[in-house]
């Protein structure tokens, strides 16, 4: 083939790759470009090998495509951003990030993925100057993209690092929304959060309905994540059921999105706690599911390892526990939880002795501060404290407490070694004092020490004086006490109390000191009327303040007249408070199922009898009649055992016996044998019947017994 004709292949070959990259078919992008790249020239052909490349990021085939650059030295230089787009989609960061290093004067698209890079890695501070340089420096249709990154980056800072920032702008779109209310997050504004997330959810449906091919289901499933932001903020509110049932709703719709599933489930683990554990461990498969790991950044993961950890020692897995918490060490160098997590589980598995030597093994291996320096080891401390408390080891808990001046010498903790020395025996007190001593002078080091921690210097130093006082220690007492009055000269409440304490030591020194209190008069200008608790007292109490001070004004003069004024001014003022001050009647409120039409009835209060609507007690039909015995049985002998047919002992019929019902009892009976002898009732029948069989029963169990 002539070079002529090889060079119109060549042409028509980019003709055809043209057209199929017009239309996406990236496989015959593909064949063409080997077509190109195999010719007699095509090692020169750099343009067919970047197409090449490109397909490959397009076919999602970035091992291809590394592999391709590698082989290729013609195109290393010329796809060095390619390679390293490779590597952030293959996870390979680390090697993505020294690959983007490498270029000298990286364009803007290199410094935007670079910025991506950075975010994976979790290196928000550096991600966020390069953002500002594209922000200034870019002016295109990936302008609001860049804006919502930067924005994400300054709410991660905000969320994971507890950094505040003091970014300003007005949302415009609902991802811009949904970043800010992740910044509220991290800066504990859960309110303002939980108003954010709302407006971000608002303005993704409206903007999704206006799209006619998305389904209601699409919908729904881009609204998930903000759903799931808003479940969270509801948690960190203490509004759990509310933030479950969001929760379980996003996992019962089986969303597409792993990384989404996993969060929601690992939100449900955090509330179920050590109590459902079942289901917890149903949840958590979610969380090791394939695909999670890329999509997560690293407090993320950090966090569900962590919980995977915690869920495995409440259920007693020993052996998943360790082997989880071995790699998490690794994974995450410097970090602590991995250590409290095995303190609690062989606190769990063995007890509190086999927790103790382990966390005092840990620190003592990590106690060298050239290396582990920039280790904070409170948590540990305090863990291992709580252990030794729990273990009635006080005194190592002391010492290891005291040894921590960053918190020791906080009122709260001082309050903890004062009750912790008073426990462990009475003969503390030279102990407890040279703790007040320590954290006095550690809290006047310097004059910035005193600005900054004035307020709890102020609450150490009274309880010193305190401590001192009631231990009739009044010089170590009257000289906190002026230390006191030297940061405050006019606080009355430290000069009372220093008048006390040379009360005991030096009078006249009180005296002195007792000169500087203000007067009565002084004191009762400020008085608050509303916040007495009986205001009636106030003028009592002045107008016997107003008869003193007039006695002595007929010797002081001029200053006797002022006085007497000031006490006229707050008599006639409290007077008049009092006037004005009403009681507000109260309204009784209508009681539960309360009717206004409802008539009650008028007879409600008179007894049953003597009501209009009473009718009688009910009458008992059973009551005089005959008992009756089976069926087939022979009447005369049901009638021995009829009680209400034999005749009474005095022999006399008593038909009052029962009023109600005298046709049916022996007094019937006896009329029906004198004068009705025809009657058809079958009931004095019975009777008569009854009465002659039972007399000769009677006489035959006598002859039984007699012999007769």
């Amino acid at each position: 083939m002539s070079k002529a004709a090889e060079v119109a292949s060549v042409s028509t070959l980019y003709t055809e790759l043209k057209k199929y990259i017009r239309i996406s078919e990236w496989k015959q992008v593909l064949k063409t470009c080997n077509k190109i790249i195999h010719t007699k020239d095509g090692r020169q052909e750099t343009l067919a090998m970047i197409s090449k490349i490109v397909c490959f990021i397009r076919m999602s085939q970035f091992a291809e495509a590394i592999k391709f650059i590698a082989a290729t030295p013609e195109v290393q230089e010329l796809a060095t951003f390619e390679k390293a787009y490779c590597q952030y989609r293959l996870l390979k960061l680390d090697d993505a990030l020294e690959t983007i290093n490498d270029v000298e004067e990286p364009d803007l698209r290199t410094l935007d993925l670079k910025a991506q890079i950075f975010y994976k890695l979790g290196h928000y501070s550096e991600c966020l100057p390069i953002y500002k340089k594209l922000m200034k420096e870019c002016s295109d249709d990936m302008e609001e993209e860049r804006m919502t990154n930067y924005i994400a980056v300054n709410a991660a800072l905000s969320m994971f690092e507890n950094t505040k920032t003091k970014m300003k702008f007005l949302p415009t779109s609902y991802e811009q929304y949904y970043n800010a209310g992740c910044m509220k997050l991290g800066e504990e504004e859960y309110d303002e959060a939980n108003k954010l997330f709302k407006l971000a959810e608002d303005a993704c449906r409206k903007m999704l309905a206006d799209e006619p091919d998305i389904t209601e289901e699409e919908i729904e499933a881009d609204v998930a994540p903000i759903k799931v932001q808003m479940a969270y903020t509801l948690q960190l509110l203490g509004k759990e059921d509310e933030a479950l049932q969001i929760y379980h709703q996003i996992v019962r719709s089986r969303p597409s999105d792993v990384a989404l599933l996993a969060v929601a489930s690992n939100n449900i683990i955090t509330i179920n706690r050590d109590q459902n554990v079942f289901d917890s461990r149903k949840r958590m498969k979610a969380t090791v599911a394939n695909g999670v790991d890329s999509k997560l950044v690293v407090q993320q993961k950090k966090k569900i390892d962590f919980n995977r950890a915690l869920l495995f020692m409440y259920s007693n897995q020993w052996d998943s526990c360790k082997q989880l918490l071995k790699m998490m060490k690794s994974k995450f160098e410097g970090e602590e939880m991995p250590y409290l997590i095995q303190a609690a589980m062989l606190c769990r598995e063995k007890g509190l002795s086999e927790a103790i030597k382990f966390l005092l093994s840990y620190i003592e291996a990590h106690s060298d501060p050239e290396i582990y320096g920039h280790l904070d080891m409170t948590n540990v401390k305090l863990a291992l404290i709580q252990m030794m408390l729990q273990n009635e080891q006080i005194p190592q808990a002391c010492e290891l407490l005291e040894g921590m001046e960053d918190i020791c010498y906080k009122p709260a903790i001082i309050s903890l070694l004062v009750a912790l020395y008073k426990q462990h025996g009475d003969n503390q007190v030279d102990a407890i004092t040279q703790l007040f001593d320590r954290a006095i002078k550690w809290n006047m080091l310097s004059k910035e020490r005193i600005r900054e921690n004035k307020a709890d210097l102020t609450v150490i130093m009274w309880k010193c004086a305190l401590f001192h006082v009631q231990h009739k220690n009044n010089q170590e007492a009257a000289q906190v006490l002026e230390k006191m009055l030297s940061m405050d000269p006019n606080n009355v409440k430290v000069m009372a109390q220093l008048i006390f304490a040379y009360s005991k030591l030096n009078r006249e020194k009180a005296h002195q000191i007792s000169e500087r209190l203000p007067s009565l008069a002084e004191l009762s200008i400020e008085v608050n009327v509303d916040e007495l608790e009986a205001a009636a007292s106030a003028p009592r109490y002045i107008k016997r303040q107003k008869e003193k001070k007039m006695e002595s004004a007929a010797t002081t003069g001029d200053g006797g007249e002022q006085a007497a004024k000031k006490l006229d001014i707050i008599s006639e003022r409290s007077q008049q408070m009092i006037k004005t001050k009403k009681k507000k009647k109260k309204k009784n409120p209508a009681p539960k199922h309360f009717q206004a039409d409802f008539v009650p009835d008028p007879e409600r209060w008179v007894t049953l009898r003597e009501r209009s609507t009473y009718k009688g007690r009910r009458k008992d039909k059973r009551k005089g009649a005959t008992m009756k015995g089976s069926q087939g049985t022979f009447s005369a002998s049901a009638d021995q055992y009829d009680m209400s047919a034999k005749p009474s002992t005095s022999g006399t019929s008593q038909a009052s016996a029962n009023p109600a019902g005298g046709a049916t009892s022996a007094s019937g009976g006896q009329q029906a044998s004198t004068s009705q002898t025809n009657s058809p009732k079958p009931t004095p029948t019975t009777a008569r019947g009854g009465g002659t069989q039972a007399s000769k029963n009677k006489k035959k169990k006598k002859r039984g017994k007699g012999g007769w």
